[in-house]
């Protein structure tokens, strides 16, 4: 994988500004006097100071005991190598000693795990991380890494393979149907081909298409003007489907199901009864489509909708 390049990560503690306690003038007697004044009580406001930084410190310092230092780019890289290490050896040993083989994997997988939650976002790391899992046999935790990763490096030749290997050892197949279908068949391009490698291809025609116009009062070739048609209609299509494929990541939330047997019910609780005859093994992909407390309500490929808990799905 290249060079890790994490977000710096600072911890500090934040007072909210109050107002300084303030206290009233003898001169003007009671508080219901509108024409009160004050003055500062440098003894009071020394005491009050005192007393809400010693709260603040004793609420925060739980937190700050149990917060680790954050890793350095050193710390990174030792233990980047290690996971590698870890998982080539588990590999070697996966037929010999499958036991042994497991542990190196799941060691594998926690330095990955270490790396993410310290502020690394890479997308080689989500894939070395499904990997990982996919070897551990967690189907859905591989499917949602996969995934993850699919948004970091979009395209990747090993990357695809992996995740429709995956996804094909899923015990759930379910296939879209309907409209969907239709709208795949159709634009295939737009959900086949990356959203960089679209992007890319309309500007390059947008390009083309000003210097077409531009030779063209030169040249003056009838063909000229056929050719500035074919490149306009492309980069409007290609610019059309970026924007749409923006607004559908910006706005969509997908997930997986990383449990086996997870029962979809018909509504946000245990007491409804199950939507479907068929329960959902790991590895099915959903979109979100509601969540309320401890439950989302997810749309499946084939269009099914229900409620399923949150620790049984990964969100992406």
């Amino acid at each position: 994988p290249p060079p890790l390049k994490g977000l710096s990560i600072k911890s500090s503690v934040a007072i909210p500004n109050v107002a300084s306690p303030l206290v009233g003038d003898e001169k003007h007697g009671c508080a219901a006097h509108k024409g009160r004044r004050y003055r500062l009580n440098r003894q009071a406001l020394k005491r009050w100071a005192t007393r809400t930084l010693a709260v603040v410190l004793v609420m925060v310092s739980p937190l700050l005991a149990g917060a680790g230092e954050p890793l350095g780019q050193h710390k990174r890289v030792a233990v980047l190598e290690q996971a590698l290490a870890d998982f080539d050896s588990g590999l070697s040993l996966l037929e010999s000693e499958p036991d042994r083989a497991a542990e190196l994997l799941q060691a594998s997988a926690d330095g990955f795990e270490t790396l993410i939650d310290g502020g690394v976002e890479n997308g080689r790391l989500h894939y070395n991380l499904g990997n990982a899992y996919l070897q551990l046999g967690e189907l859905g935790l591989a499917i949602a890494n996969y995934r993850r990763a699919e948004k970091l490096i979009p395209g990747d030749a090993q990357l695809e393979t992996n995740l429709e290997y995956a996804r094909g050892l899923r015990r759930n197949q379910l296939a879209a149907t309907g409209g969907k279908t239709l709208l795949h068949t159709l634009f295939f391009w737009h959900y086949r081909v990356p959203l960089p490698t679209r992007f890319l291809c309309g500007v390059v025609l947008y390009v083309l298409f000003w210097l077409v116009l531009i030779i063209r009062p030169f040249l003056r070739q009838v063909g000229l003007r056929l050719v500035a048609a074919v490149l306009a209609i492309g980069w409007i299509v290609l610019g059309v489907s970026t924007v749409v494929e923006w607004r559908v990541q910006a706005q969509t939330v997908a997930g997986v199901i990383v449990n086996n047997e997870v029962v979809v019910r018909k509504g946000n609780s245990a007491n409804y009864e199950p939507q479907f005859k068929q329960m959902l093994y790991e590895g099915v992909e959903f979109t979100l489509i509601e969540r309320r407390g401890a439950w989302l309500r997810i749309e499946l490929p084939d269009g099914g909708t229900g409620w399923v808990r949150t620790d049984q799905v990964e969100l992406i």
